[in-house]
């Protein structure tokens, strides 16, 4: 799969890239990421079957953490629209990839974590092929937010 920039850059500016967004405390999420994030992983897959560019959000309801699903052109989160049609404004078509984003300041000093799981095409019909590398590195990021969570409980 593959989009040209230009279109990509104005839906992306005019939010016209649609999301599903799911919420759990963040205590169930650790406890359980492979379940608490499978509807977001379902809910990626589901729309790039439909040629769709999308993401599936996890917000934990107790805590400043956001978990996403994204496929994208770049490895940004998708609020750098500025910064993606900057560095893309030069290119035509570009393959799309998804992408695992954790934004919140308990996970790092800037706050956002972003690595690339695979392409589109081939994410679509094999998620289970990513599970295993998904879930792990999801428990791994809300390790570091369940710890500095902690440390700043101590510093209180």
């Amino acid at each position: 799969m593959e989009k040209d920039t230009v279109s990509f850059i104005d839906d992306l500016v005019n939010e016209k890239i649609t999301g599903k967004t799911f919420t759990k405390k963040l205590a169930d999420i650790i406890a359980e990421p492979d379940k608490s994030m499978q509807p977001v992983y379902d809910y990626v897959e589901e729309q790039l079957n439909l040629g769709k560019l999308g993401y599936g959000e996890l917000k934990a309801s107790d805590e400043d953490v956001s978990l996403r699903l994204e496929t994208n052109l770049i490895n940004l989160p998708f609020q750098d629209a500025k910064i993606i049609s900057k560095m893309l404004q030069d290119e035509e078509t570009v393959p799309v990839n998804v992408y695992l984003v954790i934004v919140s300041p308990l996970v790092n000093q800037s706050g956002l974590r972003i690595d690339e799981v695979a392409s589109a095409d081939d994410y679509v019909g094999n998620v289970a092929n990513y599970l295993d590398m998904m879930n792990n590195w999801v428990s791994e990021h809300l390790a570091s937010v369940k710890e500095n969570l902690e440390k700043q409980s101590e510093e209180k």
